[in-house]
């Protein structure tokens, strides 16, 4: 059904539509000068010096923003529902901020996703950044590393254990190399199951700097976070678009420049 026949039933069950939820259409006025791109169902106008067409894979909210469940609903039926001007419905961009997947980065969320907490922290995101390797993700995701194979196996010491932690992600991070770390082992006095764990640790070790170094998985991909207008973009997203449409804050354009597609055309 159209959104018009929408609105009617919505009042008629006593549930009107806020002055603050959106129209199918935007005024002529707020669609002057601006870009635009049309996605399967959403039409997003937008600033044509930062406004950038993004998959939705690269995009969360705001740690903390609030939903109106109704506001977000009614985007998603707005959206899947619209069946004038060839079911098009048409969007004011947010605005978001740009930042790169980095060797820390992954860490935070894959340890947000290991302690369940991913979807309060990540609002967006269906699954973690990851370094495409699922080893190297459960290593870098689990808050003791006792919990790990490897060190649970050799049956580390307390000291041992603590080494592997204060450790992990430093030769990734440039801040140790294997030699490094082989000669502050050894003052550990390690007995040989130790020993045979510490090798594990520098190949997994060894493994991550390669995963970093080569651009595997998520590493050094572009991300966006929204500022504002979370219900029109995650909305959007939910009804089924796969790429929306933000505009960029102005230093994120030219900080991240080459890193984003630029929408242009007016």
């Amino acid at each position: 059904m159209g959104m018009k026949l929408y609105t009617l039933l919505q009042e008629a069950m006593g549930k009107p539509i806020s002055e603050s939820y959106f129209n199918t259409e935007l005024p002529e006025e707020d669609k002057a000068g601006k870009a635009r791109y049309i996605g399967r169902d959403v039409a997003w106008y937008g600033y044509p010096n930062q406004m950038i067409v993004i998959h939705k894979d690269f995009v969360h909210g705001m740690w903390g923003n609030i939903y109106d469940p109704e506001k977000l609903q009614y985007v998603v039926d707005m959206i899947q529902n619209e069946d004038d001007r060839d079911g098009i419905v048409e969007f004011e961009c947010s605005y978001g901020m740009g930042s790169i997947i980095t060797l820390t980065s992954i860490e935070e969320q894959q340890q947000s996703y290991h302690n369940d907490e991913f979807t309060q922290d990540y609002d967006g995101l269906d699954n973690p950044a990851s370094t495409g390797n699922e080893e190297l993700d459960r290593y870098l995701g689990v808050e003791y590393m006792d919990e790990l194979d490897f060190v649970s196996d050799w049956g580390s010491s307390p000291d041992v254990v603590r080494f592997f932690s204060a450790n992990r992600g430093m030769i990734a991070r440039g801040k140790q190399t294997p030699e490094s770390l082989t000669q502050t082992f050894k003052t550990l006095s390690p007995d040989e199951e130790e020993l045979e764990a510490f090798k594990e640790f520098l190949r997994i070790e060894g493994e991550l700097k390669q995963a970093q170094d080569t651009n595997q998985g998520d590493f050094n991909k572009f991300m966006v976070q929204l500022r504002d207008g979370h219900h029109r973009v995650m909305g959007a997203i939910e009804a089924g678009e796969d790429y929306i449409c933000i505009n960029l804050v102005e230093e994120d354009i030219k900080d991240f420049e080459g890193r984003y597609r630029l929408v242009t055309t007016i």
